[in-house]
């Protein structure tokens, strides 16, 4: 099914029934830092179409780890967020872990401070490794990032970032 948004972006719709679980899709960021609001533009994209019933879109804003840990039954959690890794602005980064792996967060983000899975990384470690450990951890984690041109104050994306949101929404999309 195709779907025009507002935007004239089109974009594809996987049916998401019969897969189990909620699917909760967390944007984080914060819009008055630039591109460091790249997770919420994407989450109010996805606010605007018409989504499965299970599908649940949170514009996390700063503090938007705190809800995971309020959400029961998920059965994948997609949190879209400014990502820094070293390459060029608008290269998106897409990671996926499955329940019981979180660990591999720590292991492979919190060592190296140059390696950045989110700009809010240390707040998504500690609330993922938080829900594991109290058996409600989604059975499955998707963390799409983008990597920011600038993070300044302002509240515009850059060029780089903004023309990249179509991508986004349509990886995010696929996830249903």
């Amino acid at each position: 099914m195709a779907i025009k948004t507002s935007a004239n972006l089109v974009v594809s719709r996987i049916n998401s029934s019969g897969k189990g679980g909620r699917i909760l899709v967390l944007g984080l960021g914060n819009i008055l830092l630039k591109d460091e609001g790249v997770g919420v533009h994407v989450a109010k994209h996805l606010q605007k179409l018409d989504l499965p019933g299970d599908v649940e879109v949170i514009d996390g804003g700063t503090a938007g780890l705190d809800i995971l840990l309020s959400q029961e039954g998920l059965g994948k959690l997609v949190v879209i967020d400014a990502t820094r890794a070293g390459s060029k602005p608008g290269t998106i980064y897409k990671a996926r872990i499955k329940a019981g792996e979180i660990d591999k967060l720590t292991r492979i983000f919190g060592q190296n401070k140059d390696s950045k899975i989110s700009l809010h990384q240390v707040g998504l470690i500690d609330a993922l490794a938080a829900a594991e450990k109290m058996d409600c951890a989604p059975r499955e984690i998707v963390i799409i990032g983008v990597e920011p041109k600038e993070i300044n104050y302002g509240l515009e994306l850059t060029e780089q970032v903004s023309r990249r949101i179509p991508e986004v929404v349509n990886m995010v999309l696929e996830e249903f």
